[in-house]
């Protein structure tokens, strides 16, 4: 076994010791572990029940895979797959943009500041000093894209909606190229259509029937790219010819430094595809070294590229920026260690900008204190107590926030929706309701495919030999996400960026438990009958 083999072998324990016990704590405690209450989703079913109805399911579904999964896919047949997945996710689409018409209102929080700015900016009026976006600087790209997009809808004759419906238009074609783009990853990395059909379903109730696609904001803005990313990536490492591998090396580059761009968090990816080659590379330092050094080249040019770019939007939109009360990993890392709201957003430590608003660097020291005496006064069993509970928090909730993060801000006009019996209908299952009840099902179904989802990310695990290289990155960018959500702030909301990713792990990770256990029990029934 060579080092690389050995390493991927450790990360894949390290994964499992992570993650098995956030996975055990969100589907048989769930609502009754210790984090913050708001956060907790409500449904129609228990967790215990979800997780038989779920074990039932992963059971069918890896008959399904065995039955219907013996051959691998012939080139007609890919290219048949590949026509009636983007007949579907067209489909989609057009059924999204119909629902969102019904649906839509005015989001809180960040995303109303950055809505505000966004009309600020295509009427081309400059934003003079805001304090918001010296702080969080990272929501500048998104309220820049808005706005382009904005005046886009401005400039557009007869168009049939409000102005800002052009930003839920974009989501809803985002969301199905997204998701596209899952199914095509999952269907090069199986060859085979069952796994395929299985991302799709998932991906369908988690991300493409979501009220989400209201939000125009970082977590549906960037959700294309990091599936791109990967996929781009698979295309690399499966190519046969050294132009085709450069070809693609470079989208996958290009498309995770986007995300980057877009959301910060979205750089986890492009780390995962560094590190997956880093290893590669001991195994193969002859065959690899050039494209290697062709991706750190590329990811290095690209992040200066974009830091010059952001420096251009300031300077476009008139923003006056405030470098010393920018946040840094330091804000955000004590957050993520406050006990009220369970690493969740706290507006007592958001307060430090106010006792140091001219010295990013004292501000960058106070906080590593007063983090480090959050550490020191839980001590190690109460410091792995809290991350066990933040995590669960995080992981616990299919439907992501939607219920439990949203309030309506501002209703759409009116004449946005058709007012009919459907309106009525769609507003019953997906408007945020204080009753405290499953209105529709939604969000038990939602629970119910995510318990099944996660049972099956650990499988990703148990891939081994060369294939275990080949998913190597889906291991990394899966740590790489789970870590980042446990040193820092965390909801279950971050997540949703990266469900085109994770759903691919997840049927990924169902297809080798399928390769696992079936061989395994036809050998013990052939065992059975030579006895």
């Amino acid at each position: 076994m060579s080092i690389s083999e050995k390493i991927f072998k450790i990360l894949n324990i390290l994964l499992l010791a992570v993650f098995v016990p956030v996975l055990l704590c969100s589907v048989i405690v769930g609502n009754h572990m210790d984090y913050w209450d708001p956060m907790k989703i409500v449904t129609r079913l228990p967790n215990q029940v979800l997780l038989l109805i779920a074990l039932a399911g992963l059971s069918a579904c890896m008959f399904l895979f065995w039955r219907c999964g013996r051959a691998e896919l012939s080139a007609r047949a890919n290219r048949a797959v590949n026509g009636v997945l983007a007949l579907l996710f067209l489909g989609l689409y057009f059924v999204n943009v119909r629902v969102a018409k019904e649906i839509a209102f005015h989001l809180p929080w960040d995303i109303m500041v950055v809505r505000g700015a966004a009309y600020e900016i295509a009427n081309k009026r400059m934003l003079g000093y805001q304090y918001y976006f010296s702080v969080y600087s990272n929501n500048i790209p998104i309220a820049y894209i808005l706005g382009r997009i904005y005046r886009k809808a401005m400039e557009m004759q007869n168009y049939p909606y409000i102005k800002d419906f052009l930003w839920i238009q974009v989501n809803c074609a985002l969301i199905s190229v997204a998701g596209l783009f899952s199914c095509l990853t999952v269907k090069r990395l199986t060859k085979k259509w069952m796994p395929v059909a299985a991302v799709f379903f998932l991906y369908l109730v988690l991300v493409g029937i979501s009220p989400w696609k209201i939000a125009p904001y970082t977590d549906t803005y960037g959700l294309i790219f990091p599936i791109m990313c990967v996929y781009f990536y698979v295309c690399f490492r499966q190519a046969q010819h050294t132009w085709s591998r450069y070809l693609c090396v470079f989208f996958s580059i290009v498309a995770g430094m986007a995300g980057g761009f877009v959301k910060p968090n979205l750089y986890i990816v492009v780390i995962a595809l560094l590190g997956t080659e880093l290893l590669g590379l001991l195994k193969a330092p002859k065959e690899r070294w050039r494209f290697v050094l062709a991706e750190f080249a590329l990811a290095a040019v690209l992040a200066f590229g974009g830091r010059a770019y952001a420096g251009r939007i300031i300077d476009e939109i008139g923003l006056d920026f405030n470098k010393e009360i920018e946040a840094g990993w330091q804000h955000y890392f004590l957050m993520g260690l406050n006990e009220e709201t369970t690493g969740g957003y706290n507006a007592n430590d958001v307060a430090i900008f106010g006792e140091f608003q001219t010295s990013r660097r004292d501000r960058a020291h106070a906080e590593l204190e007063r983090a480090a005496d959050r550490l020191r006064d839980r001590g190690f069993f109460g410091t792995l107590y809290f991350y066990l509970n933040k995590m669960v928090m995080t992981f616990n909730d299919g439907v992501f926030g939607w219920c439990s993060e949203v309030w309506i801000d501002e209703y759409y006009p009116v004449e946005t929706a058709s007012n009919t019996a459907l309106t009525q209908r769609l507003r019953g299952i997906f408007w945020p309701s204080d009753a405290g009840y499953d209105v529709g099902g939604y969000r038990t179904l939602c629970q119910l495919v995510w318990i099944f989802s996660i049972l099956c990310i650990p499988g990703i695990a148990l891939y081994k030999g060369k294939e275990r290289e080949e998913y190597g990155i889906f291991t990394i960018c899966f740590l790489g996400i789970f870590f980042y959500q446990l040193l820092f702030e965390a909801r279950a909301r971050y997540l949703f960026v990266f469900l085109p990713v994770l759903l691919t792990i997840s049927v990924c990770g169902a297809q080798e438990y399928t390769n696992r256990i079936v061989p395994a029990l036809k050998k013990r029934r052939r065992q059975s009958k030579e006895s």
